[in-house]
């Protein structure tokens, strides 16, 4: 039966609810712990455990450097994986327990430490915490590929990654800080955010496991090349490179703009951290359980992914420009309301972004005949890596050259207007010129549905 798939090229029928819901729900996991790492994380550092805004850039740099050295490895192992789980679904269940485990160790981060003890101790657990996230995300990236090779279903597929995505989000942007400023605002605050956090992902990683049992999957086919002849090949794939520099764009846009948010709602804003859980509400999870359903997937079926991964780009980057003009009065409800705006526009470029990815993988097989979709995923992962290392790296250039101040235990502070005006560049210039770039990209994009359709002719017929 593996064997059969392995070589099948007709289109598949929908793929079950439950089996879809159940690779899905790996994506809140991941979700939970990476969009803490890309939002909260930082903030942490600098202004509850007394690390330099700088020192704490610079690390997540380190570990991500290192981390994006894992990903292309890790692709090749998992397509070489034999085991009566199958290729990708044994390391889901590994990487869940490390990733999860380096979360809670981040987040018990002793303030008390020297500054080196400290920046010894985060950098350990960003090492350990990156390598479980690469054990679980690329393997689980690679899946969708070998679920469906329905052009459509494979939106449909990833329309449930993105909603666990925004719902994950939403359940850190809003509840995170919301919980920490109950007890405190301060280390007791976070550590135990830390946990709560850390132990929900796991708990959704492993459903992922149990969840995708049943899940169509393709056998290893074994290649001509070396390893470091088919990432030679791969890399050749023009679809895939202009994915790349689009996901790059895009990514780091969202991860600066993300990382910033915090700090406006807080320094430009003057409110509490509480008050992410409006902002939230709104962005990650009232508007995103109705646009992607309801909007972008029957959008994209009607006009092409690319077409409406276009205008979710463009409206976004409009989107973004909003926050340079924000006054420093301006009420929480119209914060709720850009936040709708952001999500929606968000949501579509998550959700059709990462539908493009399974076609590549498609149209890679179709051209080799190889199965190598952990290649491609672990390419994908490392692009995601490299652009959310960047991100805080970004934030903490911007801030630190413009004479932002670090505090411990969350002291309230008057910033300069120096700062200040760091943070908006931070959340409205950058996100609005890297989704110009992308979307520019996108308008000579050619991996339409006709064209897979007619390679998968071409192939049945040889």
């Amino acid at each position: 039966m593996q064997s059969r798939l392995g070589r099948l090229t007709r289109v598949e029928g929908t793929v079950p609810l439950s089996l879809r819901a159940g690779w899905g729900v790996g994506a809140l996991g991941v979700a939970l712990l990476f969009n803490t790492y890309a939002t909260i994380l930082l903030f942490y550092l600098t202004r509850v455990a007394g690390v330099a805004v700088l020192t704490a850039g610079t690390l997540l740099m380190i570990a991500k450097a290192y981390d994006f050295l894992t990903d292309l490895p890790m692709g090749i192992i998992s397509d070489r994986t034999r085991s009566r789980f199958g290729r990708r679904r044994p390391w889901l269940l590994v990487g869940a327990f490390v990733c999860a485990g380096a979360f809670v160790m981040l987040f018990s981060t002793p303030a008390e430490w020297a500054n080196f003890e400290k920046a010894a101790y985060v950098l350990a657990g960003l090492i350990v915490f990156n390598t479980g996230y690469t054990l679980f995300n690329v393997p689980h990236i690679a899946m969708p590929a070998e679920m469906s090779n329905s052009y459509d279903e494979r939106t449909a597929i990833m329309s449930f990654r993105a909603v666990a995505i925004m719902i994950g989000t939403f359940t850190v942007i809003g509840v995170g800080p919301t919980l920490a400023a109950q007890f405190g605002g301060g280390n007791e605050g976070y550590e135990l955010v830390g946990w709560l956090f850390g132990v929900l992902a796991l708990v959704a990683m492993i459903a992922c496991f149990f969840g995708t049992a049943g899940a169509r999957a393709t056998e290893h086919v074994t290649p001509r090349e070396s390893p470091w002849g088919q990432i030679r090949t791969a890399a050749s794939n023009v679809h895939f490179l202009k994915l790349a520099v689009f996901k790059l764009l895009t990514l780091l846009a969202t991860g600066v703009a993300a990382g910033s948010v915090l700090f406006f709602i807080v320094d430009i804003l003057g409110h509490s951290q509480s008050v992410m859980l409006w902002y939230a509400l709104g962005g990650n999870l009232i508007m995103p359980l109705l646009a992607a359903p309801l909007f972008w997937v029957p959008f994209s079926r009607k006009v092409g992914k690319h077409r409406a991964l276009m205008l979710a780009t463009f409206g976004f980057m409009v989107g973004a420009l909003w926050w340079w003009f924000v006054p420093t009065d301006e009420p929480v409800w119209l914060l709720f309301v850009r936040a709708l705006i952001l999500s929606f526009f968000g949501m579509g470029k998550l959700l059709l972004g990462m539908s493009l990815l399974p076609d590549v993988q498609e149209y890679d097989y179709l051209k080799t005949g190889l199965r190598r979709e952990g290649v491609f995923a672990g390419a994908y992962n490392m692009v995601e890596k490299f652009a959310f290392m960047g991100a805080p790296v970004v934030i903490g250039v911007i801030l630190g050259v413009l004479g932002y101040q670090s505090t411990v235990d969350a002291e309230a502070i008057q910033q300069d207007p120096g700062a200040l005006t760091g943070i908006r560049i931070s959340i409205a210039i950058v996100p609005s010129v890297c989704n110009l770039l992308a979307g520019i990209i996108l308008l000579r994009w050619t991996l339409t549905r006709e064209y897979l359709e007619e390679l998968r002719a071409k192939r049945e017929s040889a």
